[in-house]
């Protein structure tokens, strides 16, 4: 609860207030969003990959209650948030952050269960409230980002090194181990990292829609009559048989 309250806080705050991040949010700017390093978007990444690399030890310590999709969760976002320092996709770790605003309804949701308030008027309230966050932000804002990153990636793919004489100093000084900085036009994108990242993006969006699947039918079964879904299932037998 107080991570994710206070990861979307600084989150937030950094989304609409830093001005490095108005230069990456120009469209034609797809290598800013790729190879660009902001250090107040580190920070939220590193406090992020902290709290993954926990969920990482918890899961597989616990794996017969969390089950397998939590552990496939929490390695894919640990992977995600960690690559942004690279850097690669450090702009778009922030935005995935954003995921963590359903959290404070879903532990409201489970502490209502433990306080034998299950089925209450504030349990059917925060199941709403619960379900607009997790859809609004990890299905609706979520999948949006999925596809921008998406299609910066595939920009790169696309656009190879190009052959002018500053890219081509660098690309020598590299082969001589020189440690110097690689501007962004001058980068290239591996084809395992755009596969890793997009291998564990899509991976967290389905996990995304199964866990909101199973979110409608833990409301639906604390809050719609059994006698309704009783006669829900009933008609729709009577309308196989006609």
């Amino acid at each position: 609860m107080y991570q994710a309250l206070f990861i979307n806080t600084a989150a937030l705050w950094v989304i609409f207030t830093d001005p490095e991040r108005r230069i990456q949010n120009e469209p034609s700017n797809w290598a800013g969003r790729l190879w660009g390093y902001n250090g107040a978007i580190g920070m939220c990444q590193a406090f992020a990959a902290g709290y993954f690399l926990w969920d990482v030890l918890a899961s597989t310590i616990h794996l017969d209650v969390m089950g397998m999709s939590s552990l496939v969760h929490a390695i894919a976002a640990l992977g995600v948030t960690s690559i942004g320092f690279r850097p690669f996709a450090n702009y778009y770790g922030l935005n995935f952050v954003l995921y963590e605003l359903s959290t404070p309804f879903l532990n409201i949701h489970w502490f209502l269960d433990k306080a034998n308030m299950t089925g209450s008027t504030a349990q059917l309230i925060n199941g709403i409230l619960l379900l607009a966050s997790f859809g609004g932000s990890r299905l609706v804002w979520g999948t949006y980002q999925s596809w921008m990153i998406y299609k910066d990636i595939w920009h790169a793919w696309n656009n190879p090194r190009p052959s002018t004489a500053e890219c081509l100093k660098y690309a020598l000084y590299q082969r001589r181990g020189a440690g110097l900085e690689i501007p962004l036009t001058c980068r290239e994108l591996p084809n395992w990292l755009a596969l890793l990242y997009v291998g564990a993006n899509t991976a967290l969006t389905v996990l995304n829609f199964y866990w909101y699947s199973l979110m409608i039918a833990a409301v639906r079964k604390r809050f719609v009559p059994k006698d309704e879904k009783t006669g829900a299932k009933a008609n729709s037998r009577k309308n196989k048989q006609t």
